[in-house]
């Protein structure tokens, strides 16, 4: 096991290599450029973790991608997300009732999903009180799902047994 993977078991928390990862041995630079965007992005930042996984799944949901909408919702399953909500994230809905910050960045993930290409989905972000800086977080956090999500679809990468 090479560096990049040891960080990911380590990091990740679940004591394995998800095969997101795993597929890319062959190529090392690929398999650690994935890595190191998810690490900055996903499992650093301004906003909690379990909010830009739940992004990924409303995004993957959204665009019809099975492995991130599966491994992110066990994945919040096992960070303690309580089962309403995993239910309504596997759906693909924003449930009513969560705070205005993570509602809006939910409704984003789910508008930007397909057609990421419109400025003015970032109004309702700002209006529910996100500083630019979690703006420009919740813009990376969407384009790190689609670039997951064509990786693991073209590839036909199975989801991990979990």
């Amino acid at each position: 096991m090479g560096e990049t993977e040891r960080e990911i078991v380590e990091e990740l928390g679940f004591g394995m290599v998800p095969n997101a990862f795993a597929w890319a041995r062959e190529v090392p630079e690929v398999q650690t450029a994935l890595w190191k965007a998810f690490r900055h992005v996903v499992l650093k930042g301004l906003l909690p973790r379990t909010v830009k996984e739940m992004m990924g799944v409303v995004a993957s949901r959204r665009a019809g991608s099975e492995y991130a909408a599966r491994v992110h919702l066990h994945a919040l399953m096992v960070q303690g997300v309580e089962a309403p909500l995993l239910e309504a994230l596997e759906r693909g809905e924003v449930p009513e009732g969560l705070p205005p910050k993570v509602a809006a960045l939910l409704r984003f993930a789910h508008e930007a999903a397909l057609d990421p290409g419109r400025p003015e989905l970032l109004r309702p972000l700002r209006e529910a009180g996100l500083s630019e800086a979690e703006v420009k977080e919740a813009v990376a956090t969407l384009a790190l799902f689609r670039m997951v999500n064509a990786w693991t679809d073209l590839l036909a990468i199975p989801v991990d047994g979990v």
